[in-house]
């Protein structure tokens, strides 16, 4: 037996009406809840790409080391082409203090680097923020 209608507080609703109703909530809340098909992704799933370059004809060795590998002085290295140096790491989106490490023992600033910030040693980290 088909039932062809459904019964709620003593009112008979008909399914031909029921299914356009709730096609229309449906979509209300879909629209509603901003998840209307849209794939979101996760920022801390996203990795980028930054590339650090530094100039000095003098270092026998530059690497960097910050935030974002706890500070590791030998974890990423930079290779050297004629004057510059440079190394390219993939990161997820932050905020990430650094300093370069000139010759495994002098860290300083990236001059390159447009924001800094005090690290309470008595000298600034360079900032980068990767968005």
């Amino acid at each position: 037996m088909i039932l062809s209608k459904w019964t709620t507080n003593n009112r008979l609703i008909r399914p031909a009406r029921l299914v356009p109703m709730l096609s229309i909530v449906i979509v209300s809340l879909m629209i509603l809840c901003q998840c209307g098909g849209r794939h979101y992704v996760n920022r801390e799933d996203e990795q980028i790409p930054v590339r650090f370059v530094y100039v000095n004809h003098e270092a026998r060795e530059v690497c960097v080391a910050g935030g974002f590998n706890n500070w590791s002085a030998r974890t990423h290295c930079m290779v050297r082409a004629g004057e510059s140096w440079s190394v390219s790491i993939v990161l997820p989106p932050g905020r990430y203090p650094y300093l370069l490490v000139v010759d495994g023992n002098l860290w300083q600033e990236d001059p390159g680097s447009i924001l800094s910030e005090d690290n309470g040693f008595g000298m600034n980290n360079s900032v980068l923020v990767v968005e």
